[in-house]
């Protein structure tokens, strides 16, 4: 057996996240003993991203929707930031003692469909029990259409930015042959993101209108909206989808969080500022959130604020490629000491672990141009130690040694290292 299938095999338990609510583990626990299927029970605030390598083989997810730590939504988004196209509809199942209307709109919008409505009464609690029962021996859905659509979904999802026309003729005949009489709108919304492939955009928008005529709850076509504009330089055109959507479910966390960057793109920290936090009231563990609260306090000159705030996050790398870009821009305006006073800066801020080698390599680079050589030396030296194997921080340093006579001239300085 391969290391990854022992793998596979030995962290393939049930999973179940829940506080302290001693007769909801009870219940599902009896009933995962009673299939005889092994289970895990964690913290409703376990962080998912940094355990996912084990998460990810589990069979089903039992997430208690209201756990007081943790929301369940929370829990659910961060596997899908984690995994997009994780099979959210087949693998978890949600506990729910209280559902409201807005919960409603959001399990749709997650795509969750595996719901139980707890009661702690002994006549609710056997009609709960047998229900739990079922959804966790019920086998995947055998409907050869309802698959064959998924594993188009999941084709779609997955295709690169730029596929190859064969691959997209493909996906684009398999979408064709499941036309029904009547167009659906996951149907108009699939040739709307084969069209946007395909670059033709003014179609693809149409598609994606189209399919929200035919049901104005179907949330992957706005979600497709959305990324289009925001991808395309119109943020005002996304935010206006986003409040759109907010007014359905106002605890989405990450359409919270993208809300606030768009008001950051259209330079407007207040609104932005108002959005993270909404996204942490939601969600005290929120990584996007940190992250843009974070950046505004980097350049409203809040250090200590922006530091603390990147601690909690798990996600300070991006916040580093932003801070990286920014000081990449200044240099290009050669501005070198505004950009190495900006490196300055973000190195005080970043966790020790998102201090990465780009980072040292600008600054050196910084310096280089600036013709200050011996600290280009140094930040290049540092560069090196994080990453030995680091090509770009290789040959800057022989064009160092060229500069200060220890070396022969082989080639044109580098270009500055940007983070994708």
């Amino acid at each position: 057996m391969s290391n990854t299938a022992k793998e596979k095999s030995r962290f393939q338990e049930n999973l179940i996240f829940m506080d302290d609510q001693t007769w909801l583990w009870k219940l599902v626990s009896g009933e995962m003993k009673t299939l005889n299927l092994e289970h895990v029970r964690l913290k409703a605030d376990t962080p998912v991203r940094y355990s996912w390598e084990r998460l990810k083989h589990a069979g089903r997810i039992v997430i208690h929707w209201e756990a007081r730590t943790r929301p369940g939504g929370a829990i659910v988004e961060e596997i899908l930031e984690v995994q997009p196209n994780f099979d959210v509809g087949e693998r978890i199942i949600i506990l729910t003692t209280n559902p409201t209307h807005e919960d409603v709109v959001y399990f749709s919008e997650l795509g969750v469909r595996r719901i139980v409505r707890m009661r702690n009464r002994d006549k609710d609690l056997i009609s709960s029990a047998r229900e739990i029962a079922t959804h966790l021996s019920s086998l995947p859905v055998t409907d050869r259409i309802e698959q064959t659509w998924r594993r188009i979904l999941f084709a779609i999802d997955t295709l690169p930015d730029t596929p190859p026309a064969e691959m997209l003729a493909k996906v684009e005949d398999s979408v064709r042959k499941l036309k029904t009489e009547e167009f659906t709108a996951r149907y108009l919304d699939a040739l709307g993101s084969i069209d946007n492939f395909k670059e033709n955009h003014a179609s693809a928008v149409k598609h994606w209108h189209a399919a929200l005529d035919k049901n104005p709850n179907y949330f992957r076509s706005y979600n497709n909206l959305i990324k289009f504009y925001r991808k395309r330089g119109k943020p005002s055109e996304a935010l206006g989808l986003m409040q759109k959507m907010h007014e359905l479910n106002k605890a989405n966390v990450s359409r919270l969080v993208g809300m606030g960057e768009v008001q950051l793109e259209l330079h407007d920290t207040v609104k932005a500022e108002f959005y993270f936090n909404s996204a942490l009231d939601r969600d005290a563990y929120c990584s996007g959130a940190l992250n843009g609260l974070a950046e505004i306090r980097f350049h409203q000159g809040n250090l200590e604020e922006s530091r603390r705030l990147l601690s909690r996050s798990n996600l300070a790398y991006k916040t580093a490629a932003n801070l990286n870009k920014t000081g990449i821009e200044l240099v290009k305006g050669n501005r070198y000491q505004d950009a190495l006073e900006h490196y300055t800066r973000a190195q005080y801020v970043l966790p020790m672990q998102d201090k990465g080698p780009m980072l040292f390599y600008n600054i050196a680079l910084c310096y280089f141009r600036w013709g200050r050589q011996s600290m280009a030396k140094e930040f290049v030296r540092i560069a090196l130690i994080k990453e030995p194997n680091y090509k770009k921080a290789s040959k800057l340093y022989d064009q160092i040694k060229i500069k200060t006579g220890d070396a022969v001239s082989t080639g044109d300085t580098e270009a500055y290292e940007e983070i994708a």
